[in-house]
């Protein structure tokens, strides 16, 4: 998996996520031992694992790849999208930026929906599978997940459909404050690695 940082895009995501801020109270890093104000509540996968694992002249070769979608091999289809984990006691959930693979005929569809207001009512939801491993779970590669049209200018939503999987009892349940501390100390110190990002 290739975290790193990614920008918002202002024009066609609007899903925010704030740090975590405890009324001016600080929190020691499991990672560090430093303590913070506060912690990013968002990260991202700038890629799907498929593209990111390819050397650059691939890339060139065998690719065409968005902000919001990827082909690879005229045969490999993803789209980007956003997973919301509620973090209790919080407003604002923990938000990862995925990738997940779909068919081709539900690629095409979202790409021809993409900018029609409304495609949130009218189109999906559609299937998928995960295509980032995270290391933070148990392998998460390949997770069958549920992806459903947001309003315009907000990527996907992306629900996990297999139950027992921590990340889907995550989602499902929410996350303490404590492991939302915990999951950004540790990404926020994977090493060599720019994670931070503030929207999805």
């Amino acid at each position: 998996m290739s975290l790193a940082t990614i920008y918002r895009s202002t024009e066609m995501d609007e899903r925010q996520s704030s740090p975590i801020e405890d009324e001016g109270k600080t929190w020691t890093c499991a990672t560090c031992g430093k303590s913070h104000s506060d912690a990013p509540l968002s990260f991202a996968a700038e890629f799907p694992d498929v593209y990111a694992n390819l050397k650059s002249d691939d890339r060139d070769l065998r690719t065409v790849i968005g902000t919001d979608q990827c082909i690879v091999d005229e045969r490999w289809f993803f789209v980007r999208g956003c997973l919301e984990i509620p973090v209790l006691g919080l407003r604002e959930p923990f938000l990862w930026g995925l990738w997940a693979s779909v068919r081709q005929d539900v690629f095409d569809e979202i790409s021809d929906c993409w900018t029609q207001e409304g495609r949130e009512k009218t189109h999906g939801p559609f299937k998928g599978r995960f295509a980032n491993s995270l290391s933070v779970y148990t392998e998460t590669l390949n997770l069958k997940v549920e992806i459903r049209m947001q309003p315009v200018g907000t990527r996907p939503l992306f629900l996990v459909e297999e139950a027992k999987h921590q990340l889907a009892i995550e989602q499902r349940l929410g996350i303490t404050r404590t492991r939302a501390m915990d999951l950004a100390s540790f990404l926020l110190h994977q090493a060599g690695k720019p994670l931070i990002r503030r929207q999805c």
